[in-house]
């Protein structure tokens, strides 16, 4: 769930995945993942999956929609995701949390009623079959909802327009599928699914505080980008520094379109 990987270059240590799981409790994550759960549609008794579950804040909340007598299956590949997880989630018996990835999903065919993906096929190099393991897990006409964001339709107001560009090129470097959801509908099709729904969801910040979900985003992309020798550390100073001025001046602006899928089994 929290841009957890399922295959990609980029590894989560328990610092990045504590950082993370801070934005995805954010007022912005927060109101995204109910709109996932409402076009899940999930029932009390029903068996769902959640396909790169990260921190487990998606699993928890499924966990109440179905009730004891329902299954949770969280699957990632990020044991320091998984930790935090499994802490979330202790009070859930309904909840199986699962090290793996969501090729391989710890399922017999058809025998989930729905299944749910939140920012994570966007580090997948080859997404069609893991669309394909959705299907074969999932019951005939039951419900997919995939949500996954264009970075390359991401705004953001700053003086050194250069450097912001090179760091929006490292990031296609790190996500193998930055603008996914222009794709995403034929590959569904292809997969074996009907496409029922599809729904931009733009984020918006016009403040650069803690509380807001683009304040960690941009300085961890700093810090990576650093990490793999993208940017120097006087040029990730730099412009972070702007966007803190751009704060103080009224001026900082962000935006970035996620979009929600919603698909059934053919």
């Amino acid at each position: 769930m929290a841009d957890s990987l399922a295959s990609g270059p980029v590894h989560f240590d328990a610092c990045t995945a504590k950082s993370i799981d801070k934005g995805y409790r954010s007022s912005e994550i927060v109101a995204l993942r109910a709109r996932l759960r409402t076009a899940l549609a999930l029932g009390r008794g029903e068996t769902v999956v959640d396909a790169g579950c990260g921190t487990g804040l998606l699993c928890a909340e499924m966990a109440d929609e179905v009730g004891s007598s329902g299954r949770v299956i969280g699957v990632d590949t990020s044991p320091h995701m998984l930790a935090l997880a499994k802490s979330r989630c202790a009070a859930h018996p309904e909840i199986e949390l699962h090290h793996g990835d969501i090729h391989v999903l710890p399922m017999d065919d058809a025998a989930a009623d729905a299944l749910a993906c939140m920012q994570v096929l966007l580090f997948v190099t080859d997404v069609a079959p893991a669309l394909l393991e959705f299907h074969r897990v999932l019951a005939p006409t039951c419900r997919l909802v995939i949500v996954e964001t264009d970075w390359r339709s991401a705004v953001l107001n700053t003086s050194d327009k250069d450097l912001t560009h090179r760091l929006f090129e490292f990031w296609d470097t790190v996500a193998a599928s930055p603008n996914l959801p222009a794709r995403l509908g034929p590959l569904l099709r292809d997969a074996g699914f009907d496409v029922t729904a599809i729904e931009a969801v733009p984020i918006i910040n016009t403040a650069f505080t803690p509380d807001g979900f683009s304040h960690d985003y941009v300085k961890g992309l700093a810090r990576q980008a650093v990490a793999a020798g993208a940017l120097s550390d006087t040029e990730a100073s730099h412009w972070i520094a702007d966007l803190e001025q751009k704060e103080r001046d009224g001026g900082y602006f962000f935006c970035v379109n996620r979009f929600v899928f919603t698909a059934v089994k053919t």
